[in-house]
């Protein structure tokens, strides 16, 4: 996987701490958000729990980790991280792996089985939910972060990396001290 490369890579030039750019990331598949969660994460730990219509619980959780890094890190979530982009920020902060800078996540915790059906619609049927590890349920709720960031600060652009860790991250991960808001 290229994150888990990256990572490496950057452990092996001396990188000493972490910001997991999460913001309006809209998810995209689970599996994917997981196998991300398991480069940061140890042991067996719980990654999230899914409940089907039933009201049966199932956590979903690692099978002897071995994350590539202990150094600290920041994932940065707004109203736009959402679906396997919340999952990955749930898994990471409910497992004290990371610190949540940012907004409150857009909420969405269904798991949903889709249908395309003739004349090009699709029907979406709800067959379980997600719960974090925590078993916080984040449908239509989301995820509050631990540092909560002005409009402004949160919308620094992806393409300015040094403005994002100056006013999201850097204090925090350097000093243990929270992001001022």
């Amino acid at each position: 996987m290229e994150m888990e490369n990256t990572v490496s890579d950057m452990e092996n030039q001396g990188v000493q701490s972490y910001i997991l750019d999460l913001r309006n990331n809209p998810g995209g598949l689970v599996k994917r958000g997981l196998d991300v969660a398991q480069i940061w994460l140890e042991g067996t730990e719980t990654l999230v729990n899914t409940i089907d219509r039933e009201g049966n619980m199932l956590p979903i959780n690692m099978i002897d980790g071995h994350a590539i890094t202990h150094d600290p890190l920041v994932v940065l979530v707004n109203e736009g991280s959402a679906s396997a982009s919340e999952i990955l920020a749930g898994a990471l902060h409910d497992n004290g792996r990371a610190t949540l800078i940012g907004h409150r996540t857009f909420g969405k915790g269904k798991i949903q089985s889709v249908t395309e059906l003739h004349d090009g619609s699709a029907l979406f049927i709800t067959v379980a939910k997600y719960l974090s590890p925590s078993l916080h349920d984040i449908d239509q709720v989301g995820i509050a972060p631990d540092v909560q960031c002005s409009t402004d600060m949160l919308n620094a652009p992806r393409s300015d990396p040094l403005k994002v860790r100056i006013q999201l991250g850097e204090r925090f991960l350097h000093t243990g001290c929270g992001a001022s808001a």
